[in-house]
């Protein structure tokens, strides 16, 4: 069994044509973007990018709900 491996990838542009790119480009098994649910409907148990990025891909996706609350992330410390 291959040991499981994870990356972080940012880019510039459209997010949901980067994360489909970036999945292809890396050979990526499956994209787990992450959902705070804010549209209406469809969207508030998918969120909006999470539905669209399932729309256009073939590989699975799991979508991951975040906290509703805010987190006190320091970004630079990545």
């Amino acid at each position: 069994m291959e040991d499981l491996k994870a990356k972080i990838v940012v880019s510039l542009g459209h997010p949901v044509e980067e994360i489909v790119k970036a999945a292809d480009e890396e050979s990526c098994d499956a994209i787990g973007p992450g959902t705070h649910g804010k549209g209406f409907l469809r969207q508030t148990f998918l969120g909006s990018l999470a539905g669209s990025v399932l729309e256009r891909t073939r590989k699975p996706v799991f979508v991951i709900p975040l906290p509703f609350e805010k987190t006190n992330i320091d970004w630079d410390k990545f």
